[in-house]
């Protein structure tokens, strides 16, 4: 390796990990204090604390990485061009190109690098972070307990506080919807205040209830209503446990697979949805109808860019199939349409659950390959930061915005089925790819057009 490519990947080095330390930090500032909380007010031990902030880390390394290049290529091409570096490389005959293709090639090895991280680590750590949280949830039944909000973590009952102290347990304005007692109807029960109180012996979530109401119909449909005021009233919600173990059978989530096993996950949902879509067509034949749309209650959605086309004056309507009078619907072809839409739906879903884990599959290539994309940007803007700076971090700042909201709305439009997956998470990448690209070549053009005008006028 050259002597101007090692010095250029030293200088780089610093800034790249300051530049993922700040990132870093800023993403964890949100959730800080909620760990804080947990170690302070809920009372888990500062090792499980710990534990749950650095594995929470995973994903938060994921996003800040990409940052951190951008941050370390603009600060380093930066700073060379004030300090006339790369004039003085560029005055003995060596290119912009070569000047640029280290910070190119460190991008490559760390979009490598994360893509494996993505594929192999991350999973595993959002697998083990969300047992742990399940296990925190298990021993401290009040961690949660978060006044202000309904809580129906409890089987069969929904529970409002409107202030609570996590130390003392002591309670404000309390809300239960009680629910849980199958062959009797729903009650509610008010108090101005209580104490919270959890049994490990008993595995018991306790309520002390001072000053409330208890307000209950002797049947669900009586119009007959009672309601009991009442001083002092404990109220206990059974079957809560203490015991702090890892969950190791649970299912993982989309962010908890590696890659091939989200595309075995999309093979099978993909033979659930044939099959549930050749069950519907199969159901519509036997009724005798010509598609979907003419069962009872169904109607075909318009397009998510109808609006749009309405705006340009074109219509989103479709040809739909004659309606079927009612005549022809007997008991027997209601029946089967209701098991039709059934399984059309089911097909739906699948079809949605399918798209959910293709964005994931796209999501762990596309957020690597985005350290190329700022390597491509922060080189000709770092360079021109000389005579702009404060232009140039503004213009670096706004890249990161149009990519991480580009992110995250096509994520949310590929999950409802209106995007492509690929295309949702690959256009922020294929759009300032290209920007890149191009003020790469045009202003290597430009330097090298004015190098050789300036030869030339020497050599005269």
């Amino acid at each position: 390796m050259a002597l101007l490519e090692r010095y250029l990947l030293r200088q780089l080095l610093r800034p790249f990990l300051l530049g993922v330390s700040v990132v870093t930090f800023l993403f964890a500032m949100d959730f800080i204090f909620d760990y804080l909380d947990l170690f302070l007010g809920k009372g888990i031990s500062a090792l499980i604390v710990i534990r749950l902030f650095f594995l929470g880390l995973g994903w938060i390394l994921a996003l800040s990485i990409p940052c951190g290049v951008l941050v370390g290529v603009l600060v380093t091409y930066g700073r060379m061009a004030q300090d006339n570096e790369v004039v003085a490389v560029r005055a003995s005959g060596i290119s912009l190109m070569r000047i640029f293709a280290p910070a190119i090639w460190a991008s490559l090895v760390v979009a490598i690098g994360l893509t494996l991280f993505n594929n192999y680590v991350l999973p595993d750590m959002n697998h083990a972070y969300a047992n742990l949280m399940l296990a925190v949830n298990k021993k401290r039944p009040t961690a949660e307990i978060q006044e202000g909000v309904f809580i129906d973590d409890f089987d069969g009952y929904v529970i409002f506080i409107g202030r609570l102290d996590d130390r003392s347990g002591e309670m404000r304005d309390v809300l239960i919807h009680d629910f849980s007692r199958e062959e009797q109807s729903p009650r509610v029960i008010t108090a101005k205040r209580g104490e919270l109180r959890f049994d490990a012996g008993k595995a018991t979530l306790s309520l002390l209830l001072e000053d409330g109401e208890l307000h209950e119909a002797e049947e669900e449909n009586d119009p007959i209503y009672r309601k009991m005021e009442f001083g002092r009233q404990r109220f206990d919600i059974l079957g809560v446990r203490e015991i702090l173990e890892e969950t190791r059978n649970r299912s993982r989530g989309q962010r908890e697979m590696s890659i091939q096993a989200m595309k075995a996950r999309v093979a099978e949902l993909d033979e659930d949805r044939l099959r549930y879509q050749t069950r519907s067509a199969e159901l519509i034949e036997k009724i005798g109808a010509q598609s979907i749309e003419q069962l009872p209650g169904m109607r075909s959605e318009a397009p998510w860019h109808a609006p749009l086309l309405t705006w340009l004056g074109r219509s989103p309507e479709t040809e739909q199939a004659p309606a079927l009078p009612d005549s022809f619907w007997t008991p027997q072809r209601r029946r089967l349409a209701e098991e039709s839409k059934v399984a059309s739906m089911q097909a739906r879903a699948a079809w949605k659950r399918m798209n959910q884990y293709q964005v994931e599959i796209q999501k762990k290539l596309a957020i690597p390959f985005a350290c190329i994309v700022f390597a491509l940007l922060g080189a000709p803007l770092g360079i021109r930061a000389r005579r702009g700076g404060l232009a140039a971090a503004f213009l670096s700042v706004g890249f990161l915005l149009f990519y991480y909201l580009c992110l995250l709305g096509g994520e949310q439009l590929a999950d409802r089925g209106h995007v492509a997956p690929w295309i949702s998470m690959w256009l922020a990448n294929l759009v300032l790819g290209i920007l890149g690209i191009w003020i790469t070549l045009h202003m290597c053009d430009i330097r090298l057009h004015r190098f050789g005008s300036s030869r030339g006028r020497e050599g005269r």
